[in-house]
């Protein structure tokens, strides 16, 4: 059965949210309490439960689907998160839960995430926030910025040569990331790839692959459609792409490459710088990650989780312009 958020708050909720002087932290999640179209989220993660009378409720979706958000905008393991809920007032206002309730354990919302990757309804969750921050006028259309960033896998798998390893290890190493080599050194990892709104910083498209995929190969796959044009660095330049984008009536704005015996010429050269200082607006993201909220490396063994969280990140960014952008 799943369960009901609560409607009404209690005598002593009441007293306490009376207090004038809120925290930083508790201002920005009142305000993407209230910038967030929870429903449509809501209405979207309802089908990881059947509908049935039977057994004891569930906690709300709700509060499972901001927990979520919780998690991955403060970096918090699983029992960290159930911690933060018992102990921050922050976050008990914010997915809903009284004084009087206890947190739930870390487990229920490891089942729900899990649920989430199972059915991959997060990119649905992606397209949601992504279609309202457009109908808000949000979104310019004036190019996109494709760029990809490497991520670094939990665990590397050991070397053949290494000892025989139990099950219960085999099942804790990551299969599904790969080798790729970056800057003279050799990564095991994953790459997200992202297209990014020219003017806005709003991620339109993303995409999360083992780390061996070139950057070049999802570049289709970034690009919206509806943008006057493309920037990209030097990895993602062909003759043929620049001849598709022209065509369209799209300007090409990937960097020139050199290669043997055809070095840049200077006019390709000052170009490039132009083309630079454009593109180079695409990094922030990924610098917001990392920054601040402790994107380092990859936090599971598989692709489909770690797709989860990148996707979320994708998704509190968005948020979080959506919210600097439409301010009064």
């Amino acid at each position: 059965m799943i369960g009901r958020a609560k409607t009404q708050l209690t005598l002593l909720d009441s007293v306490l949210n009376k207090r004038k002087k809120k925290s930083r932290t508790d201002e920005f999640l009142k305000k993407m309490d209230e910038f967030v179209d929870w429903n449509k989220l809501v209405e979207v993660c309802s089908v990881v439960f059947k509908p049935s009378k039977r057994g004891r409720p569930s906690m709300p979706i709700i509060f499972s689907l901001k927990s979520l958000f919780l998690q991955f905008l403060y970096n918090l393991s699983d029992p960290g998160l159930e911690d933060a809920l018992t102990d921050r007032l922050s976050f008990q206002r914010f997915v809903g839960l009284g004084f009087e309730e206890e947190a739930p354990d870390f487990t229920t919302i490891w089942r729900f995430r899990e649920r989430l990757v199972k059915m991959k309804l997060f990119d649905r969750l992606f397209e949601i926030i992504g279609d309202d921050l457009e109908s808000r006028g949000v979104v310019l259309r004036r190019g996109t910025l494709v760029d990809a960033t490497m991520v670094q896998s939990a665990r590397r798998p050991k070397r053949k040569s290494a000892e025989k390893t139990t099950l219960r290890e085999q099942a804790q190493q990551d299969r599904d990331a790969a080798f790729a080599k970056k800057g003279g050194k050799t990564h095991y990892g994953y790459k997200g790839h992202i297209g990014v709104d020219e003017g806005s910083g709003v991620i339109r498209k993303k995409a999360f692959t083992p780390a061996d995929m070139h950057d070049s190969q999802k570049t289709e796959a970034m690009i919206s459609g509806d943008e006057r044009s493309v920037f990209a660095d030097k990895a993602y330049i062909s003759a043929e792409r620049k001849r598709r984008l022209r065509q369209r009536g799209v300007f090409c704005g990937i960097l020139d490459k050199a290669y043997r015996n055809r070095p840049l010429t200077n006019k390709q050269k000052k170009m490039n710088k132009k083309k630079s200082r454009v593109r180079n607006a695409v990094e922030r993201p990924f610098a917001h990650f990392k920054h601040l909220y402790g994107y380092g490396r990859a936090r599971y063994v598989n692709l489909g989780r770690n797709d989860l969280e990148f996707t979320f990140l994708c998704m509190i960014h968005n948020i979080r312009r959506g919210i600097a952008l439409t301010a009064a």
